[in-house]
């Protein structure tokens, strides 16, 4: 028998769902490649697997809980993976018409490596981690968020890039439009 959550919790768990879904389902079709259709049911899933631990969740703050079910989310997208016995069963249906198939599960398959190196970093350089690189926040909007200050956060990125290569290697390769990016930001802030 599956757990109940109490009706007081309702409004909540839908305010959290509605904070967080638009954001959670373009990363999980990023995520699913071909099979992006299936975006909304894992965000689904990941959302029922929040109400059944909300006692304990919602007394994360947001970026706590905001953390807590993109984990979930990448979780379980890792299991369909799984389910299907590889990643090019999810990615493309038939690598002989698609030619970038291939190019995408390798992309795919670091991916989620990536995010498994960025689950284990110390606490801040993964919260800053994840902000930018999920969330797509600003260094400034880091900084205020996080209350740093903004070279503090480029520290941070620094170092997450330094981790991600020091343990996958050359196959981790970073856009030079973030290094701009963050230069950028520099300069303006």
């Amino acid at each position: 028998m599956t757990p109940r959550v109490p009706p007081e919790h309702w409004d909540e768990i839908a305010d959290l769902y509605m904070r967080f879904r638009d954001d959670m389902v373009r990363f999980a079709a990023r995520l699913l490649g071909s099979e992006r259709h299936a975006a909304h049911d894992v965000v689904q899933e990941t959302f029922k697997a929040a109400a059944l631990r909300w006692e304990a969740l919602r007394t994360y703050g947001e970026c706590g809980q905001r953390a807590w079910l993109y984990r979930v989310l990448k979780n379980k997208v890792f299991d369909q993976w799984g389910a299907r016995g590889s990643v090019a069963g999810v990615i493309g249906h038939d690598l002989e018409a698609d030619l970038d198939t291939p190019r995408t599960a390798v992309s795919n398959l670091l991916l989620q490596m990536c995010w498994k190196v960025i689950d284990n970093m110390p606490r801040a350089q993964r919260q800053v981690a994840l902000l930018k690189w999920q969330g797509e926040w600003t260094n400034r909007e880091i900084g205020e968020h996080l209350d740093i200050a903004q070279s503090t956060v480029r520290v941070h990125l620094r170092n997450a890039r330094n981790t991600l290569a020091a343990e996958l290697g050359d196959e981790v390769v970073f856009p030079s439009e973030w290094r701009e990016e963050t230069l950028g930001e520099e300069a303006a802030g």
